[in-house]
């Protein structure tokens, strides 16, 4: 599964990437630390890509440096609703867990307790995308 990080902490983008790295067919194809960067490059990696190398994922913070990525959520939601958001979170609000999946997120979670919960939910989402495309070959 490729991969993207929308996370404006350095330290957060290495711990996130070291993470994701360590599960087997997961993938970091890039990183933004703002939106403006994201929402550019998130569509540019997608349409240049070979099917094989589309763009499958997003960990996203919901408050950037140059704003919040709600927008950019619902951007990416509507132009490519295959791609799977999570929203990754130190205001993880009620409020903003609530927007976020308004929004389209297909998780939320607060970056202060559920750090730990990443990976089961992006190897839950390899695991349904494999078998979603094993059952259409058949």
């Amino acid at each position: 599964m490729n991969l993207y990080i929308v996370e404006d902490s350095i330290h957060i983008q290495v711990r996130l990437k070291r993470l994701v790295e360590q599960l087997p067919e997961l993938h970091v194809i890039g990183m933004a630390g703002d939106l403006a960067t994201a929402s550019k490059s998130i569509f540019e990696i997608d349409s240049a890509a070979e099917q094989e190398d589309k763009l499958q994922a997003i960990i996203m913070d919901i408050q950037l440096r140059d704003g919040n990525s709600l927008n950019l959520l619902k951007t990416i939601k509507h132009e490519k609703p295959q791609i799977k958001v999570v929203i990754f979170s130190n205001h993880a609000t009620e409020a903003n867990r609530l927007y976020a999946m308004r929004a389209g997120a297909d998780g939320f979670l607060d970056k202060s307790t559920d750090f730990d919960q990443l990976p089961s939910l992006l190897q839950h989402w390899l695991y349904n995308s494999y078998s979603a495309t094993s059952m259409k070959a058949r």
